[in-house]
């Protein structure tokens, strides 16, 4: 991802050097056209031909100096950071991988194999995450100026709109809307020798088409429930809703017909073949997301990577400790980050997944969560903990192999899936109950006659006491994102 963003920073630098050339080389050109028609005959075409001749060289040696420039200037510039980011972010990965493996000893390559893949997905991780933090506080230091300037923003936006509403009565119709010259008369208007806005142009327009079909709508469809008393206008109303219906999937066929135009010059690159959708409101998830882009598809590996490292240090622990001592000093390790992951992989992984097939994400996801409860039940029922550990490590270097493969399907195999009670993920019940309190405390502090400040106050303390009701403490602050998402198994 760097690397192509580096690459792609200093194709524009040389693009920029490439037109700044095309651009010298143009005006040398004219330059040279009218010098030599001004100093050699224009009928001597040999010496004229021979004098541009001279000059395009000439030309064409300063635009190759001039690009030749621009990368010594990248090299000696972007290029050095680029490669000194790029070197540190892989010393970033080798002590990270070093760091989680240490724990396993002598049983390293046996218990914690390292793929291509996952190497691939860290490496990615670690070359993203200090720029998706920099992305993060500019993201945060905006959402903080809009939350404390909402009130004038809100008042703004709705001065605006109470300005350009009472504009749009008094504005002009365009010709070729309902009011306008070509089916009516135009509206009565006071001629101040201005043209309207075009924001007042466009709500006028709308307006235009939206008060008539209101009007009829108010006239005739209050008959159909009446339809013996008013037979003439219920069937008119009939007629409308049809014709409404008709206008409605032809304009949707329109859409459809401009929404392909044909191949374009990206998609010629990848073949007929290639897609890559992205979801409604894409933007906004973007907007409110803590994970956007590689950074969010390729921090769950890191995740898994660091209870792959958890999990030997435990195991080291048992070894060294529990067992010369006393099953007192058992270990235990808590697999909840990993359940939280696998709840949410098929979404972070790929960017839309048809509706008919999120039942099989959902249902593999509630297998994979099953699977890991019960192998983190065994760490209080089997004796030979170490064992446990060892399964429990092998069973995450599985997932996450097949996650950063984009098996997110076939996390597991399904022999590692037999016996399995699937999970069941009710977060939602908690999140319904706890807005239905919140809102309920808003609306009754409205209706009461403490104020403002009063009401604030009380709505805070009761989502407090709801949320400590609902998740006492099983969970902590860093987990309310993956609350909102869907992940927790609290």
């Amino acid at each position: 991802m760097i690397e192509v963003a580096w690459a792609a920073l200093g194709l524009a630098l040389k693009a920029v050097v490439f037109l700044l050339s095309l651009l010298l080389v143009l005006v040398l050109s004219g330059l040279a056209v009218w010098g030599v028609s001004e100093i050699f005959d224009r009928r001597d075409v040999l010496r004229v031909r021979w004098c541009l001749q001279r000059l395009l060289a000439l030309v064409e040696l300063v635009g190759r100096t001039l690009l030749a420039i621009g990368g010594r200037v990248y090299q000696h510039t972007l290029g050095r950071v680029a490669t000194a980011y790029i070197r540190w972010s892989r010393r970033g990965v080798a002590g990270h991988l070093a760091w989680v493996r240490r724990p396993f000893g002598r049983d390293t390559y046996r218990l914690f194999p390292i793929s291509r893949q996952v190497r691939a997905a860290l490496r990615s991780w670690h070359q993203v995450a200090p720029l998706t933090a920099i992305a993060y506080l500019v993201k945060a230091f905006i959402l903080l100026q809009i939350l404390l300037n909402l009130g004038s923003i809100i008042n703004v936006v709705t001065r605006w709109s109470s300005h350009v509403w009472a504009e749009s009565e008094r504005a002009p119709v365009v010709w070729w809307a309902p009011g306008g010259g070509l089916w009516g008369p135009a509206r009565q208007v006071e001629w101040t020798g201005e043209q309207p806005d075009i924001d007042v142009t466009i709500v006028t327009v709308f307006r235009a088409f939206g008060e008539p079909i209101w009007r009829k709508a108010t006239q005739y469809l209050p008959a159909l429930s009446a339809p013996e008393g008013r037979p003439a206008e219920a069937v008119t109303a009939v007629f409308g809703l049809v014709l409404a219906v008709a206008l409605l999937l032809a304009l949707r066929a329109v859409f459809g017909v401009l929404g392909r135009r044909g191949p374009t010059r990206a998609d010629s690159k990848h073949g007929p073949g290639f897609a890559a959708p992205r979801p409604r409101g894409w933007w906004l998830r973007l907007l409110l997301s803590l994970g956007p882009g590689v950074a969010k598809r390729t921090r769950p590996v890191a995740v898994l990577i660091d209870c792959v490292g958890r999990v030997g240090t435990a195991r080291r622990y048992y070894q060294t400790i529990t067992q010369s001592h006393s099953a007192i000093h058992a270990p235990r390790v808590d697999l909840s980050r990993v359940e939280r992951v696998v709840w949410s992989a098929w979404k972070v992984r790929h960017r839309q997944v048809p509706g008919p097939r999120r039942r099989d994400y959902r249902k593999h996801a509630a297998d994979v969560v099953g699977a890991i409860r019960q192998l983190e039940a065994r760490q209080d029922i089997d004796a030979d903990t170490g064992q446990v550990f060892e399964e429990m490590a092998r069973l995450l270097v599985k997932i996450t192999e097949r996650y950063a493969q984009g098996r997110t399907l076939a996390l597991l195999d399904p022999k590692d899936l037999e016996n399995v009670d699937p999970a069941v993920n009710r977060e939602w019940v908690r999140l319904i109950i706890l807005g239905a309190v919140m809102t309920g405390a808003a609306i009754t502090a409205g209706l009461s006659q403490l104020s403002a400040a009063g009401s604030t106050q009380i709505v805070a303390v009761v989502g407090a006491v709801t949320w400590v009701l609902l998740y006492r403490d099983r969970l902590a602050p860093g987990d309310v994102l993956d609350v909102m998402r869907g992940q927790s198994r609290k």
